[in-house]
């Protein structure tokens, strides 16, 4: 697990409070989708706001949107002095408002793309490899077919996302196309425009996770062993069960993991936990594994429920709502003592121990 840049190391900046992008989620193209055919409705309420009846006045609204247009006027200036109220908002769930420039400053996508003028222009001019596009071509309908804005070969949605995929592989073509990002790119297609969400899967690919969608998936592996130790640390009598059932975490965190959640939580809490993502980085995503463990086998009644490897391994493929909604998931996440400094120490010695032979 390389350690990725946090919001703390991105060093956009927005000129102006007029410059925010405050387009709703359906003036950005997000899809509506009918909540039967998948539990992850685009209809949820947005668990950013705190109302138990999923309401927030307008006024608390606005009041959110205001301190979010102010810290991101002066980003480097925040980012310098205030970082930890940046990662306490960001915890708290960034208004759906702003969230696509939120996203772009937070992981340092705007930079890039500043710094890159035209480049995705050019790169959409280019040409890749048939059997690559055959690849991406292949996946696009298989990508969130539920939801409007993907459904029609012929739509926005499906060419915009082949157009990020074939720009990434143009970009990094070491890396080159994995199934696995599709989901990915799409997510940040119902949040921002195509050239945003390119950039954004830039920063995701190459800094955040960095070779895991390379051949070999070695990075991810290497994060497997990781995640079984700090669940034996952080939920012991999860980790002890799952150990006795053999359960590898690759089992069931692959998807988690490599599709950043997209397609196991809820959509809000998707936004939620990519909210945290951007700020604080890969640690995140083992927060969030942690959480979803302690929810589903945290008692001994339900390690009882589970007591196969069939069981638990059918049960994480299809989580139950309590594990994946904002309201019980994001809470326990926040719970996990999981630290940077933890998981630099946890990587070390995963890799001392590959390097002495040890599996």
């Amino acid at each position: 697990m390389t350690e990725e840049p946090t919001a703390g190391e991105a060093n956009g900046t927005v000129e102006s409070a007029a410059e925010v992008e405050v387009a709703s989620a359906s003036a950005m193209g997000a899809p509506e989708e009918d909540p039967k055919l998948n539990r992850r409705s685009l209809n949820d309420r947005d668990p950013w706001q705190s109302n138990p009846n999923g309401l927030t006045p307008s006024r608390v609204v606005r009041q959110r949107e205001r301190k979010w247009i102010k810290m991101m006027e002066s980003w480097d200036k925040t980012m310098k002095h205030k970082s930890d109220k940046v990662k306490e908002r960001c915890r708290k769930g960034i208004p759906q408002s702003v969230r696509a420039k939120a996203w772009m400053l937070l992981s340092g996508a705007e930079t890039m793309k500043k710094r890159s003028p035209g480049q995705y222009d050019e790169l959409l001019s280019m040409t890749v490899d048939d059997k690559v596009m055959d690849e991406i071509q292949k996946d696009l309908h298989r990508t969130f077919p539920e939801y409007e804005m993907f459904k029609s070969p012929l739509g926005y949605g499906q060419a915009d996302l082949c157009s990020i995929l074939k720009c990434y592989v143009l970009h990094n073509p070491v890396v080159g196309y994995c199934q696995a990002m599709a989901p990915v790119a799409a997510c940040l297609l119902m949040v921002m425009p195509a050239e945003d969400a390119f950039w954004m899967m830039v920063t995701v690919c190459d800094n955040y996770l960095p070779n895991y969608y390379a051949k070999g998936l070695a990075q991810l592996q290497l994060d497997a062993d990781i995640l079984r130790s700090l669940v034996l640390k952080t939920v012991p009598d999860v980790g002890k069960h799952l150990q006795s059932l053999d359960v590898h975490p690759l089992l069931y965190m692959t998807e988690w993991f490599m599709c950043l959640y997209t397609r196991t939580l809820e959509w809000s809490c998707v936004l939620r936990v990519l909210d945290m993502f951007f700020c604080e980085g890969v640690k995140v995503l083992f927060r969030v594994a942690g959480a979803i463990l302690q929810l589903t086998l945290g008692t001994s009644q339900q390690r009882a429920q589970y007591p196969g490897l069939m069981e638990v391994s059918v049960m994480l493929r299809k989580l139950p709502d309590e594990a994946i909604t904002s309201e019980y998931l994001l809470p326990q996440c926040l719970k996990l003592n999981i630290t940077s400094k933890d998981m630099a120490r946890r990587h070390a010695q995963q890799l001392e121990k590959k390097a002495n032979g040890h599996a």
